[in-house]
């Protein structure tokens, strides 16, 4: 508006001063047009004297008169324009030769599966040739079957992982760029699952080594307890014992995480877990040496769909340990009651506590607060993988001398109406 009014203003100014021109003379139009030109060649030395007092550093070989364009502004601009182009192509052929370091596959292609960019371990990895001149779709490049569903969803929660013709495993992510153009990108993992299956046999053959000879060990050891013998001896026999016993429940609990982690959710059937959680309340109360006061406030008939040893086991730990670690006599709540987001499962208590150095690495394997306690430190991790498999995870609020708070939820999702 404000650009109006001062153009209305100066031909308001040229068409007067060109009128008052034409009372001593004729030819008004010519007095105007010699004055407009004027005027333009005014704005004109204006422009080139603020661009140049803007641009101090700015070579100042530019002429004046500049017939690339008509006004020096945009003259200006379309130069700054190129120039910004011309650093722009620069970076983007200097990132494509990054690119072509990276480990991954990567592909730029339409929603309808055209390709419109791959670097050269994509070809390398399916085999192909591409270049940009040609038409190549992603279907016929990565043409198995499983591929084209997953491509086609519009909600991808999981990465999808192809198992090919030549042994390898590879994992696919594919995000959008926008509504039409997506990226995908395929890393080889066949590296990582052979040493998953390695580790997996390795557990397996331990298991089976070990369970034998331990077996046979407990057999003796309980031999020797029935038979008399003197106060150092019974000693040793009762050490041995405790320790023969603290290696079977390891091998147990070792032998569980394998079975965890190598699991599906095809494995997975509705069951009351109500019920579950309150078998534990009676095996709780055996359990209870320190003489805690554990309340169970337990939703009855809640039903989940899910794999019912491992939630047993998660469950069963957390009340445990709860029961273990406590400390002093203490108040535990055990509770499994609807929230917002499902059902929650939680274990309260009110006793020694947790220093917060501890809680990032309580579901490490092995990880122990007091080494001098009994324990293998395998619990709350078999707690976080069985948990991981029902797509929920465990949180852990605690203060010393406070007490602990251990819950997970189960999504509205795995819930069944019965």
């Amino acid at each position: 508006m404000k650009k109006l009014i001062n153009l209305f203003v100066e031909v308001s100014l040229a068409i007067s001063v060109a009128f008052l021109f034409s009372l001593f003379s004729d030819y008004f139009w010519l007095w105007l047009v010699a004055i407009l030109l004027c005027l333009l060649a005014w704005h004109h030395v204006t422009e080139f004297r603020l661009l140049q007092a803007l641009n101090p550093k700015k070579n100042r070989d530019v002429s004046l008169i500049n017939l690339e364009s008509f006004s020096q502004t945009v003259a200006y601009y379309r130069n700054k324009n190129k120039k910004e182009k011309r650093e722009n192509l620069r970076l983007l052929s200097k990132l494509n030769k990054n690119i072509q370091y990276l480990p991954d596959a990567m592909f730029i292609c339409q929603k309808d599966g055209e390709i419109s960019w791959c670097n050269q371990i994509a070809q390398q990895m399916f085999d192909f040739y591409w270049h940009k001149k040609m038409h190549k779709n992603i279907f016929n490049v990565i043409f198995y079957e499983q591929f084209k569903p997953y491509f086609q969803q519009s909600k991808k929660t999981r990465p999808l992982v192809l198992f090919t013709h030549n042994q390898r495993y590879l994992e696919i992510h594919i995000h959008y760029y926008d509504a039409q153009t997506l990226f995908i990108v395929t890393r080889d993992i066949t590296e990582m699952i052979r040493l998953l299956h390695s580790r997996q046999t390795f557990l397996n053959n331990i298991n089976h080594e070990l369970r034998t000879p331990l077996t046979v060990l407990q057999g003796y050891l309980e031999m020797l307890a029935d038979a008399p013998a003197d106060a150092f001896q019974q000693k040793a026999v009762e050490a041995m014992q405790a320790q023969s016993q603290r290696m079977a429940t390891l091998l147990r609990q070792l032998d569980l995480l394998a079975k965890i982690e190598s699991s599906s959710s095809k494995d997975h059937c509705a069951f009351n877990m109500s019920e579950m959680i309150n078998s534990l309340q009676n095996n709780s109360e055996i359990l209870n040496c320190h003489q805690h006061q554990i309340d169970f406030n337990i939703a009855p008939n809640i039903h989940v769909l899910g794999n019912e040893n491992q939630l047993h086991s998660a469950v069963s730990n957390l009340v445990y340990n709860a029961i273990k670690h406590a400390g002093k006599p203490s108040q535990i709540q055990v509770s499994w009651q609807p929230c917002e987001q499902g059902v929650q499962f939680k274990v309260q208590d009110n006793g020694n506590g947790i220093p917060a150095t501890h809680i990032p690495h309580l579901t490490e394997r092995f990880y122990r607060i007091n080494h001098q306690a009994s324990g293998s430190g395998l619990g709350l991790a078999i707690v976080k993988h069985a948990l991981e498999q029902h797509h929920s995870h465990l949180e852990i609020q605690s203060e010393e001398n406070q007490g602990s708070t251990f819950s997970f939820v189960i999504k509205q999702r795995f819930i069944v109406s019965v």
